[in-house]
């Protein structure tokens, strides 16, 4: 008798189970995750153009700057100037692209940090401080609410996914 109830018991269950549910791995925090910044579709990767190559632009890179009302999480009416700057670990020359900390946009805490995804103005310069790309504005106001929402749903995979494909940067002209 026990196990016929068994029996019956492990049939109710599998009878339960949805077999069209699939669970989605939504990843888990990663605080050594990075943003990767790539030359936009259309970027010369390594030809000579007037303008610098997507190569020539992560080889010439030294910093990232951008504006924001945010600011250490905090907002200002006035906008702050920010910047970060790249080390040569941060250059990847294969893609070409440019890599920034992933803590730039969720803590390694898992607090949603707001400087980079509500920047403006964000250009990246030489040695000399002179611009020699850009990440144009609509690139940071499309990805802005992507990331938002991948983050409150706690989707990590999603949100560092649209950190490896979300930003594009274009030559300065």
């Amino acid at each position: 008798m026990k196990k016929l109830i068994s029996l019956l018991f492990i049939f109710g269950l599998l009878l339960s189970c949805d077999p069209n549910h699939t669970e989605i791995d939504k990843g888990q925090l990663d605080p050594n995750a990075m943003i990767t910044i790539r030359p936009a579709e259309g970027v010369k990767l390594r030809s000579i153009v007037p303008n610098l190559t997507a190569l020539q632009i992560v080889q010439n890179a030294v910093n990232i700057k951008w504006q924001s009302h945010w600011s250490n999480n905090l907002y200002y009416e006035t906008p702050k100037d920010i910047a970060r700057t790249f080390l040569e670990s941060q250059k990847d020359y294969e893609i070409p692209a440019l890599k920034m900390l992933g803590i730039d946009v969720i803590t390694s805490e898992g607090e949603y940090y707001r400087d980079l995804t509500y920047a403006f103005n964000v250009v990246i310069t030489d040695v000399n401080n002179d611009t020699i790309a850009y990440v144009p504005d609509e690139v940071i106001d499309t990805a802005r609410p992507l990331i938002e929402t991948a983050f409150e749903d706690g989707n990590y995979a999603e949100v560092y996914r649209l950190f490896d494909e979300a930003f594009t940067f274009i030559p300065a002209e």
